[in-house]
């Protein structure tokens, strides 16, 4: 069994739309290192989500991550995960 690396988090940021996306990118990083199948990151207020919904789904794509967005009246909910299946690899 290989050694446990530690998973390199994106730097502490003051911007709430930098701070959401910050925890979408944990989010990836765990799932892309195997660490969880999926991560669900609450609470995001609806006017957050929107701006950064692009930018979490260009980057979960580039990461071979699954992106679900759901909103609510009170705050959104982006969940990651599963890792995306490589169609013709074996």
């Amino acid at each position: 069994m290989e050694p446990l690396a530690p998973i390199p988090f994106p730097a502490a940021a003051d911007v709430a739309e930098d701070v959401a996306l910050n925890e979408v990118d944990v989010a990836i990083a765990l799932v892309s290192a195997g660490a969880a199948v999926r991560v669900r990151v609450a609470g995001i207020q609806a006017t957050i989500a929107n701006a950064i919904a692009e930018t979490a789904a260009a980057r979960t794509r580039a990461a071979r991550v699954a992106l679900t967005i759901e909103p609510s009246p009170d705050a959104t909910t982006f969940t990651v995960g599963p890792r995306l299946s490589i169609v013709g690899a074996n």
